[in-house]
């Protein structure tokens, strides 16, 4: 009998307590780049399956950073990324953003974003898209580069340096391991 009474006083503790109207996130002080970055991503509209890479990236990085530090193995990857959808979408914001993020957290020596588009890349004679190509993605180094609508670049004849461009950057994304 005096099990029930305990018992029956327990509940009617528990349920006289009010409920907390929204729960607290634990958010650690390491984390506040991502935080910040999320506030920021916060006030874009969409982008959903972008945010949730967002952490996905972060937590990865953070994972491998924390394996480094504790003397494990981790795996050093290339972050090369494509962001896709139609004009005003949020793309080279997202870019942005994620440049800042690696910044912050100590991925990109700079965190600059150099913007680019087709014609930053190709150039109007043979031996000039390689030269203007690797112009560029050494103007990107220690940051991000983001080549807005990079498609164009496969658009064209058998006359279009397009392709070049392409070829340049595949080999300097292949031969160049990243930096960290």
């Amino acid at each position: 009998m005096n099990r029930e009474r305990v018992r029956e006083a327990s509940i009617r503790v528990q349920m006289t307590e009010p409920l907390p109207e929204k729960k607290e996130r634990f958010r650690p002080e390491e984390h506040t780049a991502l935080y910040k970055i999320e506030q920021k991503a916060s006030d874009l509209i969409g982008l959903t399956e972008w945010k949730r890479i967002l952490r996905e990236v972060y937590a990865w990085i953070y994972i491998s950073d924390k394996r480094r530090q504790a003397g494990l193995n981790h795996e050093q990857h290339a972050l090369h990324m494509v962001f896709t959808g139609e004009p005003g979408t949020g793309k080279t914001t997202a870019a942005r953003l994620m440049a800042e993020l690696f910044q912050e957290i100590g991925v990109l020596e700079k965190g600059h974003l150099v913007e680019a588009e087709r014609a930053d890349l190709v150039g109007e004679y043979i031996g000039q898209t390689a030269q203007k190509t690797r112009d560029l993605i050494k103007k990107a180094e220690g940051g991000l580069l983001f080549i807005d609508e990079a498609y164009a670049l496969s658009r064209g004849g058998e006359q279009d340096f397009g392709k070049e461009a392409v070829d340049t950057l595949v080999k300097t994304i292949v031969c160049k391991p990243p930096k960290r």
